[in-house]
């Protein structure tokens, strides 16, 4: 069932707009109920990453963060894309490039609640934690597809 929205939601956008892409996750008719069977445990990371959609133009990516968990700040090469959280509060940890060009610095963080919305621009480097006690889950929709992603290594201990 959820493949078959996916599809009719997504399957027809070619290079969307950012506000396109966002319409089209806001069209979903889901909830945490409807995307439970879907969500995928932690293997290799500190989190759980399921790509339920791909296409020529679009990737949906549903994500499970456990609680206390963060990704390594990371960027989504020249895709952009919006992280809608259907569980839990997200931080996403924007981050700035170290001199050196391989370290990064946190500059912020925004908290998004279950029901909101979080964009990621093209080549932003951010981190998503946990710092609650609810897993996170989140229906993530990116333009392209992801390609060229690149980890990042924090500088000193710098912590916000």
């Amino acid at each position: 069932m959820i493949h078959a929205l996916l599809e009719k939601a997504f399957r027809s956008l070619t290079c969307p707009t950012a506000a396109e892409l966002r319409q089209a996750l806001e069209s979903l008719p889901i909830g945490l109920e409807s995307i439970a069977p879907y969500i995928p445990e932690p293997t290799n990371l500190p989190y759980g990453r399921k790509v339920l959609l791909a296409t020529e133009h679009v990737e949906i990516v549903l994500i499970l963060l456990p609680p206390a968990e963060e990704s390594a700040p990371h960027n989504h090469g020249e895709s952009f894309g919006w992280e809608w959280i259907l569980s839990g509060d997200l931080t996403n940890i924007i981050y700035s490039l170290a001199e050196d060009g391989h370290e990064v610095l946190p500059e912020k963080m925004v908290t998004v609640g279950a029901g909101e919305f979080c964009y990621v621009a093209p080549k932003e480097i951010h981190a998503i934690r946990n710092q609650g006690e609810t897993p996170v889950v989140s229906l993530n929709a990116y333009t392209p597809p992801l390609n060229k992603c690149k980890k990042y290594e924090k500088t000193g201990n710098a912590i916000i």
